[in-house]
């Protein structure tokens, strides 16, 4: 202990007589230390934190580097996938445990009406196996199931955010009507709190609604 504050005081008194050096050190570290520090924080932010589902590192996300020209479909751009391609892979169980499918309902907001009150509102359509293939359990009502995808059924599960605002935690919003795009939709659940918070999952402001017969 002696030889080590010994070296102390011996650092302090150099440091002391080079002022210059000694502010160009602290300026350094500082600036290192912050710069790092804020990497590591986005780091986190956008990779290391883990997502809302059960065992996040088995999720996997799927898209396309080599489309075919002149596809016409929805999705984000030319990397999604086709629907004959998710039809063929969601019946392959030798790899993946499930699969499911989700595509923005519009480009931009969509228009969302409850009552008298219209508004605009961001939106997905996705498969029935949808939360039951991510193994995520709804705050409250259920999720969507097959029966709602093969039968096309206009169900829609809201954020638990959109819930929070629009209908103030109310749990009777369960079997009231949307009119997404002038079309009724019955809300059959609410999504977790932290479940496509921060475009994390699935970017959604509004809701999700079953997929109807294409996507």
């Amino acid at each position: 202990m002696s030889t080590l504050f010994h070296d102390v005081r011996y650092g302090i008194r150099m440091l002391a007589k080079t002022p210059g050096f000694t502010t160009a050190a602290v300026l350094t570290l500082a600036l290192g230390i912050g710069a790092n520090t804020a990497i590591f924080s986005v780091m986190n932010a956008a990779l290391a934190r883990r997502l809302p589902v059960p065992d996040p590192e088995r999720l996997v996300r799927f898209h396309t580097t080599d489309q075919p020209p002149n596809t016409s479909q929805t999705g984000y751009n030319d990397t999604s996938l086709t629907e004959p391609v998710f039809e063929e892979l969601r019946k392959q169980h030798n790899v993946l445990s499930d699969l499911v499918a989700y595509v923005p309902l519009s480009i931009r907001k969509v228009a969302v009406r409850s009552g008298a009150e219209p508004e605009e509102a961001n939106a997905d359509m996705v498969s029935g196996n949808f939360f039951s293939g991510l193994g995520v359990r709804l705050e409250r009502g259920r999720g969507f199931t097959p029966e709602d995808e093969s039968q096309h059924t206009q169900t829609a599960v809201l954020s638990y955010a959109y819930w929070t605002r629009r209908f103030g935690r109310n749990p009777s919003v369960l079997g009231q009507n949307l009119y997404i795009k002038g079309v009724p939709f019955t809300v059959i659940g609410v999504a977790p709190r932290e479940f496509g918070e921060s475009g994390r999952v699935s970017r959604l402001k509004f809701g999700y609604l079953s997929r109807p017969a294409r996507i």
